[in-house]
Order: structure tokens, then sequence, then C-alpha cells
């Protein structure tokens, strides 16, 4: 087992992020399959990845140090992923950078300050 993926260490030591887009395609009978990549067929299902950023700063810290090593396809259909799932591309930044999003949002008045009367001469 490979402990550099951390949280995404999948089957045998495998980086779980790895892998191109999957496609949902309509059966005659009306049933949806997923079809991976033939090339580079993903590990985890989108789902997966998403409920796990969702859940776990272990899982944010380690998608986060671990996305700049993948190759150009998997990040690619991560990148697709982030920005197709609002919460999950909030999610994905450094915890400050979360915590100051959220403050930002939560905090959206000035500050006022009353004015002592001016003293004219």
């Amino acid at each position: 087992m490979n402990p550099n993926y951390g949280f995404w260490v999948y089957n045998g030591g495998r980086n779980g992020l790895v892998g191109g887009p999957s496609t949902l395609v309509e059966q005659p009978d009306g049933r949806y399959v997923v079809v991976k990549d033939p090339a580079l067929p993903a590990l985890l299902e989108d789902e997966y990845i998403l409920n796990a950023l969702s859940h776990s700063r272990s899982a944010r810290n380690d998608f986060n140090r671990l996305f700049p090593t993948l190759d150009p396809i998997s990040q690619n259909r991560l990148a697709d992923l982030i920005l197709g799932n609002p919460r999950a591309a909030s999610l994905v930044v450094s915890d400050q950078a979360f915590a100051d999003a959220i403050q930002k949002q939560e905090v959206t008045s000035g500050v006022r300050v009353k004015l002592a009367p001016a003293i004219r001469v």
C-alpha cells in the first residue's frame, strides 16, 4: 500500500483520483450505464470523490496535495467535476481560504460608527 496517496489510496495502493471522465449511456430499455474512459478508466466514481470532499478534511487536504501530481487527463476530469459542483469547489481550497470565504458571506454589512458632533470654533 502506498501511504503517499493518503486518503485516496485505493485498490492495492493505487491513487484513487487517477482516471478519465466516465459517461452515462442510455440503454435501449431505458437504463443508464456508466462507461469509463477506455484509455484511462477512473478508479473512483465522481460521486464518491464529491462525497469524500464534502465530509472529510483529510480527503480535502490530500486532494489538494495530490492534484498537481496527476496526469493532465485526470486533472481535467477533476477540475470539471469540481467546477461543476459549487459546494465541492469551495471545499478544495485551503482551510483558511474556505474559512475566509464563509466569513465574507456571513459578514455583509459594514461597520457603523457614531461620530461625535463636530466642535465649532
